[in-house]
């Protein structure tokens, strides 16, 4: 078994040592580590060049976002397992070693493991990553269907030739980009847990990761395309026990819980499309006027729009 670790990176300069170190410290040593740099304009491509031939680094002609980005780490790679390991993540040393040993002893095509979760204070620390998505297809897409089984990429090995049988990351998707790629892989290979945890990584408040609005948007984004991905190859998806029309509804039931009236108006959009007359799309258009009348925005004027 032959590993790369591929750390995307974007103006990481202050942060990625920590992450190449963290990588440097593997009981089991990868077989290369690649920095993906995506236009970086401060110091990262200096940071990486400290460790000489160690790590390997690769410069996009041009930005690209994160998922393009993973995209040329695999293309520069090697590697018959891959990792992507954020520039402001951390892998515990036993890491590779776990992950390895559990893809070997399973047979699976993704092995991942727990994630410590660190905020602002130690109060806010938590495990994510539980063994939710074990098991054989559809089980793992059904696990990520609804949230996030797999916290990021960098707690989870998986083999690269599942790139080749369900396409690359989607380099249209902001947030999320990483669910909707495991969604794929569910339906096609078999996932394993580690049982141990294999990754720190720091959340802050205005991180990606946090955006109510756009998690909820691209959450539906993905599982309208998942659902279209598999139509378009006869795969059976009366395992997620839903439609299109009952995404819209559920999309519309997480704005009102979190109050995330950005994304209010495009989801009623999709609603519509979709037919999705229930009690939650009367209550969205009653408070999309009524929000329209205090001058609060439903609808962020960057918002990408998708057809499925």
């Amino acid at each position: 078994m032959t590993i790369s670790v591929i750390i995307p990176a974007y103006n990481g300069a202050a942060t990625i040592a920590n992450a190449i170190e963290s990588i440097l410290r593997q009981t089991r040593a990868p077989d290369e580590i690649i920095v993906s740099d995506d236009c970086s304009t401060d110091s990262t491509a200096e940071e990486a060049a400290r460790y000489g031939e160690r790590v390997r680094y690769v410069r996009r002609a041009t930005n690209g976002g994160l998922s393009a980005n993973r995209n040329t780490g695999v293309g520069a790679s090697h590697g018959e397992w891959l990792l992507f390991l954020d520039q402001d993540d951390e892998l515990l040393p036993h890491a590779l070693e776990s992950l390895s040993t559990t893809a070997e002893t399973t047979g699976a095509g993704v092995a991942y493991g727990f994630v410590l979760l660190r905020g602002d204070g130690p109060q806010h620390a938590r495990l994510h990553g539980l063994p939710w998505a074990v098991g054989e297809p559809p089980l793992p897409s059904q696990a990520n269907f609804w949230w996030t089984a797999i916290t990021t990429t960098g707690c989870a090995l998986f083999r690269r030739s599942l790139i080749d049988e369900v396409g690359e990351f989607d380099e249209t998707i902001w947030q999320a980009e990483d669910c909707e790629f495991w969604l794929r892989c569910g339906v096609t290979c078999r996932f394993a847990h580690s049982d141990t945890v294999v990754l720190k990584k720091h959340e802050t408040a205005g991180s990606l990761g946090s955006n109510a609005a756009g998690s909820i948007w691209w959450r539906l984004y993905l599982q309208e395309k998942f659902l279209s991905w598999c139509a378009g190859r006869s795969v059976d998806t009366r395992f997620l026990g839903t439609t299109h029309s009952q995404l819209t509804d559920h999309a519309l039931k997480r704005i009102f819980h979190k109050k995330a009236w950005r994304v209010l108006s495009p989801v009623l959009d999709r609603a519509r499309a979709r037919g999705a007359r229930t009690h939650w799309y009367y209550r969205g258009v009653l408070t999309e006027k009524l929000l329209a009348v205090l001058r609060i925005k439903t609808s962020p004027s960057n918002l990408r729009t998708y057809t499925c």
